[in-house]
């Protein structure tokens, strides 16, 4: 998917327990990377700046021709409330691991199998 900074989004959710809520943004970063409160990273993120963002997580990201374009993942919000930037995982990164968890179960993520001794 060929996204850019600026292009309309529409996220699809259940703020608050309502649902079929439809929030319009727009594409305010691409290939981001950020940092979880137990140390671990996640890359590669959409930025998608809207209003509310509560209830809009593991809900689908689209653009203006109604195609997926990702999954929203999570918000970054400063202030601790429900509005910020959202974040999602790109649909390019879905179509790669979505299949690998339906016929396993789970998603290994490859290494190239190098260990550090403690010695």
């Amino acid at each position: 998917m060929n996204l850019r900074v600026g292009q309309r989004t529409y996220a699809i959710g259940n703020p608050f327990g309502l649902d079929w809520t439809l929030t319009t943004g727009i594409v305010s970063a691409l290939d981001r990377t950020i940092g979880t409160d137990n140390g671990a990273t996640i890359e590669h993120l959409g930025a998608d700046r809207r209003g509310n963002q509560s209830g809009k997580s593991g809900g689908p990201l689209l653009d203006s021709a109604g195609r997926l374009i990702g999954i929203t993942t999570l918000i970054y919000s400063p202030s601790g409330a429900y509005a910020g930037v959202g974040f999602a995982v790109p649909v390019d990164t879905i179509n790669r691991i979505v299949p690998k968890l339906i016929a396993k179960g789970r998603y290994e993520r490859p290494t190239i199998g190098i260990y550090m001794d403690e010695d």
